[in-house]
């Protein structure tokens, strides 16, 4: 993988909550807009804002599991500010929104402490 691809996507995984916009991640790796998003693109097979997008959601839904946090406040720990697009965002990628995820590993998680499942 490119060098400064590379960088980026660790620069943006680790400090989520920012608000990462393009003209800000072409200006971390010092390449136009337009080269960005195409040697992003042929590097990782998806668009920047993309993967952006799912690494967001995946530490979300992490956060969801430990967390006892309102599901708005993890939305914006992970740079999503509005919860209502945290919602559909997060619903699309794994099925059922950041609510019934919540519950429903957290009752997984119960029944196998109950009935030694797993």
């Amino acid at each position: 993988m490119d060098d400064r691809i590379f960088r980026l996507c660790e620069q943006m995984s680790e400090d989520l909550a920012h608000n990462w916009t393009l003209e800000k991640m072409s200006e971390a790796v010092k390449i136009s807009k337009p080269y960005l998003q195409k040697l992003f693109k042929t590097e990782t097979g998806i668009a920047p804002k993309i993967f952006l997008r799912d690494k967001r959601l995946e530490k979300a839904r992490e956060l969801l599991e430990v967390e006892h946090e309102q599901i708005s406040q993890i939305g914006r720990q992970v740079g999503m500010l509005h919860e209502s697009h945290f919602t559909r965002d997060f619903k699309k990628k794994y099925g059922k929104t950041p609510t019934a995820y919540r519950r429903d590993y957290h009752d997984r998680k119960q029944a196998e402490i109950l009935f030694g499942q797993k």
